[in-house]
């Protein structure tokens, strides 16, 4: 299986990302969303990321930025979106080439293509609008956005579907044949201690110790949303459900997007699909093998 992540790093994306590349997924390209940050803070943080992976996956700009204020963002991933560690900029560079057309090439010369969604929907919706044939191409496509809860009426306005909810439309609407979601509210179920990852501080694996180092800064958020003494890891989650399915739990269901917000129901058929349990066991096994 080949993947295509489309990521806006942030510290949760670039957590995933690691969680991905050292789980060896064979990731052949990185688009680039924006929504958490802006862009030019986004491509280095991406850059930053494959340095310290010491990987050379090629990256590309989306042909559209968001129309968003990044400082809405801030209180959680900090001013750089690293958690405020404002590292030096990274001298590599992104292809010449707009991820529209990446995502295009990429779907003519693959049949086992998974595009992972860590962000707003926006490269994803201007490719189609580009070229609809990728509908039938793209065999899985994975999104970590919307909300779902079955005993609330009126879902609240989850980052990723409110930065862009036209995109979200446009992606949930085009008839893939298997989209999976991980909602924002299952995904922040799962947790890693913040005991465990005081202890990354020591490891002599320059993933670890960067992960406890930018994770500082999303600790302090996850307090403010009711989670003490932990690390939430909404994208990292979605990642890890690649790895192991047997993490997340899914049903079928419709996305209906109306304004900034998403409509999540469950049905007993669809090509979508909705995460209802997680399995933070797995989880935290899988997390811990790869950072320790």
């Amino acid at each position: 299986m080949k993947y295509i992540f489309d990521t806006d790093p942030g510290i949760d994306d670039a957590i995933a990302i690691m969680l991905g590349y050292l789980n060896k997924l064979d990731i052949i390209g990185f688009t680039l969303a924006t929504g958490n940050i802006s862009k030019e803070k986004s491509a280095n943080n991406l850059k930053t990321i494959q340095d310290i992976l010491k990987s050379n996956i090629p990256m590309y700009y989306g042909s559209r930025e968001n129309n968003c204020e990044f400082m809405s963002a801030e209180y959680a991933h900090g001013k750089d979106g690293l958690g405020n560690i404002f590292m030096p900029a990274s001298l590599r560079k992104f292809e010449n080439t707009f991820a529209e057309d990446f995502i295009i090439d990429a779907c003519n010369r693959y049949d086992d293509i998974t595009f992972v969604c860590l962000g707003p929907l926006t490269n994803l919706a201007s490719t189609i609008k580009k070229d609809k044939s990728i509908i039938n191409k793209i065999k899985h496509v994975v999104i970590m956005g919307t909300t779902y809860n079955e005993s609330v009426k009126i879902p609240y306005k989850e980052f990723n579907v409110k930065i862009d909810p036209e995109s979200a439309k446009v992606v949930f609407d085009a008839g893939f044949k298997d989209i999976k979601i991980i909602t924002h509210d299952i995904a922040m179920m799962s947790c890693i201690s913040k005991d465990y990852i005081d202890t990354l501080y020591y490891s002599n694996k320059i993933t670890s110790k960067f992960l406890y180092i930018i994770s500082q800064k999303y600790i302090d958020f996850c307090k403010t949303k009711g989670i003490d003494n932990a690390l939430a890891t909404p994208d990292p989650t979605t990642v890890a459900s690649i790895i192991n399915p047997n993490i997340l739990e899914f049903k079928p269901c419709t996305v209906t997007i109306k304004d900034d917000l998403s409509y999540v129901n469950l049905t007993d058929k669809s090509n979508l699909s909705v995460a209802t349990k997680v399995n933070n066991k797995l989880f935290e096994e899988l997390f811990k093998k790869t950072f320790n």
